[in-house]
């Protein structure tokens, strides 16, 4: 039963993510402002050592693991009686795990590191710092489900 919500939230997460990634390159800029990437880390980048380009490069990484975990964690969970894929689902969740962490640092980073916080730019990070969190949650629910439906396979 989880097995099956869980897939669910991982297809709504994925066409919500696509969605909010076309509606921001196909609106204008002022709309959406909230769901753009802060501005701000272009401002960060130098007292960081780092240039904007290279901040925006680390930001799609993010999103290219971001919807590699949810892909695996998907048909991990839909083929969860196979054990090799039983075993990728726990370690794309685990690695779920650290990328929530280090999209939680990238998104707060910039508002601890610039000391002129702007609205948007907190409200921006607070979003996806939620999104951040979410995600976290579904993903130790899916170590959860993958560790269990291993220890019902193998006995006790």
């Amino acid at each position: 039963m989880i097995n099956k919500i869980l897939q669910a939230i991982y297809v709504f997460i994925f066409i919500f993510a696509i969605g909010l990634i076309v509606a921001m390159h196909t609106v204008p800029a002022p709309a959406l402002a909230l769901f753009r990437v802060p501005t701000n880390l272009r401002e960060v980048g130098p007292s960081l050592g780092l240039s904007w380009p290279t901040s925006l490069e680390v930001y799609h990484i993010f999103l290219i693991l971001f919807f590699a975990v949810i892909i695996l964690n998907g048909i991990g969970l839909n083929r969860l009686n196979i054990p090799k894929w039983r075993s990728v689902c726990k370690i794309s969740s685990f690695l779920g795990l650290f990328l929530t962490w280090s999209v939680l640092l990238f998104f707060m980073l910039p508002l601890l590191v610039n000391s002129n916080i702007n609205a948007v730019h907190l409200k921006t990070s607070f979003i996806y710092s939620l999104f951040a969190f979410v995600f976290l949650n579904v993903n130790l629910l899916t170590f959860a489900v993958a560790q269990k439906e291993g220890k019902q396979t193998f006995g006790p």
